[in-house]
């Protein structure tokens, strides 16, 4: 397949966005187990809860372990420190029933998937034609060194090849093994989660960074802070650090962050129109002008 997904020639009646995703991909083959996990090897895990089994029972369609990146099958270096272990990366396709009431189902199953795995998981998720990514952070737990345990889950949105945006098809155009580290599997793994982060950037800036524009971008930034750095900045207000220069870890707090204070701001508005008495409307008004300038700090930084 060429470097670049073109989108418009996908004959939407033959073929799947998980084919044309996966395909772009690009894991060799030597990674490729494709293991079939049925219900019932799910089902005897002791540790699903009921509402666990009913979403595998009623929502799951089937499960596939595609490819497994590891040492003996693609040449990369493991990473083990005391907090984390990437000693291999897992590759599940799990289909969802054709029921439209599943798109709703994206977060839980991802969740159930992400537990049951063992490993970090490059998780893709296919519902009647559509496809969504999901990620997630896993450290080993200190009171069980046998266990991992997830800090951050990283969803990406449903994508459907009849209505994806500009953002989408770059971020997914970004999506393959070229694109990320090969010093070791947690580097390698943190640059497709850095992919996600920068598509969820995207829906607010208006513009996702591809990797190869967020090295370019902070290599400048490094560059001009050089030349500025008898500039006195110690009055500034906000960071001036930019979302590319920042850890995964930092991305993902200041998202969080802004949809904390969006949702705040929703709950002022709706503060605003019941209230009646002008001084408590004054100091509303107020509040949500902070909120919004808060809100401008950070969307200043995604640019």
């Amino acid at each position: 397949m060429s470097n670049v997904i073109d989108f418009d020639s996908i004959d939407t009646n033959s073929e799947d966005l998980f084919d044309v995703v996966y395909e772009h991909l690009a894991l060799p083959d030597s990674t490729y187990l494709g293991t079939r996990i049925t219900k019932k090897m799910i089902l005897e895990n002791n540790d699903l809860s009921s509402s666990d089994k009913k979403l595998v029972n009623e929502v799951v369609q089937s499960v596939e372990w595609v490819n497994t990146l590891k040492r003996e099958t693609l040449n990369i270096p493991t990473y083990v420190t005391e907090m984390v272990e990437y000693t291999e990366v897992a590759v599940l396709k799990v289909t969802l029933k054709a029921d439209g009431s599943n798109l709703g189902k994206l977060k839980n199953t991802a969740k159930l998937f992400h537990t049951l795995i063992p490993y970090p998981v490059i998780l893709m998720i296919e519902l009647d034609g559509q496809l969504a990514i999901s990620l997630a952070d896993k450290r080993i737990n200190q009171s069980d060194s046998s266990k991992l345990v997830i800090e951050h889950y990283y969803n990406s949105q449903w994508f459907s090849v009849v209505s994806l945006k500009r953002n989408e098809k770059e971020f997914l155009n970004d999506f393959t093994l070229k694109n990320v580290s090969s010093v070791n599997y947690y580097e390698l793994y943190q640059d497709f989660i850095s992919m996600l982060l920068a598509l969820e950037a995207s829906y607010i800036s208006g513009s996702y960074s591809t990797k190869s524009s967020r090295i370019s971008n902070v290599a400048k930034s490094e560059f001009g802070s050089s030349q500025e750095e008898n500039v006195d900045h110690s009055d500034d207000s906000i960071s001036h650090e930019t979302f590319n220069e920042m850890s995964n870890e930092e991305k993902s707090h200041l998202l969080k962050e802004l949809a904390s204070l969006e949702a705040e701001l929703t709950n002022i508005r709706n503060k605003l129109k019941k209230e009646v008495q002008m001084n408590e409307k004054m100091r509303l008004n107020v509040q949500a002008r902070k909120v919004k300038q808060a809100i401008s700090a950070i969307t200043s930084q995604l640019a």
